[in-house]
């Protein structure tokens, strides 16, 4: 069986990573840096692979370059306070002296001990494997994507990204890691994700006053995939960039012409006709 992330469109050499130290390698781009240690060559090419789709998905889907940002991605060995099984990290970010936002991603390493010794289940009750792995990356680099989507339109202003409620900021990272790595994730993680969602109706309310999703990943990657089927998926893009002074505006301008009753119940209407799919 092939493995899930050659059908990447390029095909990626890879050289061997700068030595920092004895243990320690890093390989750069123009974006990011890869640390890690002797030894996980194959997950950092992993990781490159899966930063660099990211940074392609950012062009086609959003529109925009990466630009403005550099990403630290750190491969840990062994779990620590950041990175663990099911534990990821993004802490973004500073600015530098010349202007560039920067921040870090730990990540325990796909190789790593731990995952084989305890690795557990998805909450969607999914292995832990290099299908997650895909995810999970994607989820946290695409993040710092959906900023760079923001700060394309800071001089006409508008909603800011941490303004918005956890079922968006986290749902839209959630969805694109899904819909956006491997055929495995788009085919068996989406339909876990939408079982998921039909056997915890109660996740989902509305409209006291606004709407609420209690668990922000699992149900905000169903909500955000409910946008993209009735609205088109670049619906995410066009509320990134949307100018009101508030996410609830953006969210109504490009909801129209449905108010948020009536979005709702189209929603519980989608997902009722998504369950015999």
């Amino acid at each position: 069986m092939r493995p899930p992330w050659s059908f990447l469109p390029i095909i990626m050499s890879f050289a061997a990573g700068q030595i920092i130290d004895a243990q320690r390698m890093e390989v750069k781009s123009d974006h990011y840096s890869i640390l890690y240690q002797s030894g996980y060559e194959k997950d950092a090419q992993f990781t490159r692979a899966w930063l660099d789709r990211a940074e392609d998905l950012l062009k086609t889907k959003y529109g925009v370059p990466y630009s403005g940002f550099y990403v630290s991605f750190y491969l840990y060995p062994a779990p620590m306070e950041f990175a663990d099984v099911g534990l990821a990290n993004l802490r973004c970010c500073s600015k530098d002296a010349d202007g560039i936002r920067t921040g870090t991603i730990s990540y325990l390493a796909p190789s790593a001990p731990a995952w084989k010794t305890s690795p557990g289940l998805t909450s969607l009750g999914l292995p832990k494997d290099e299908n997650y792995h895909a995810k999970v990356m994607m989820s946290e680099y695409i993040t710092v994507g959906h900023y760079v989507v923001q700060e394309s339109r800071i001089k006409t202003g508008g909603w800011r990204y941490r303004s918005a409620p956890e079922w968006f900021v986290q749902g839209l990272q959630e969805y694109d890691g899904i819909f956006h790595t491997t055929d495995a994730n788009r085919n068996v993680t989406k339909t876990a994700l939408f079982a998921w969602a039909r056997n915890h109706p109660s996740t989902f309310a509305c409209c006291s006053p606004g709407l609420a999703i209690s668990d922000v990943y699992n149900g905000g990657a169903t909500f955000m995939a409910f946008l993209a089927a009735n609205f088109g998926e670049d619906i995410h893009a066009r509320l990134l960039r949307d100018t009101a002074i508030s996410f609830d505006a953006a969210f109504g301008n490009q909801t129209k012409p449905y108010n948020l009753a009536q979005l709702f119940e189209k929603f519980r209407a989608w997902l009722a006709t998504t369950a015999q799919q």
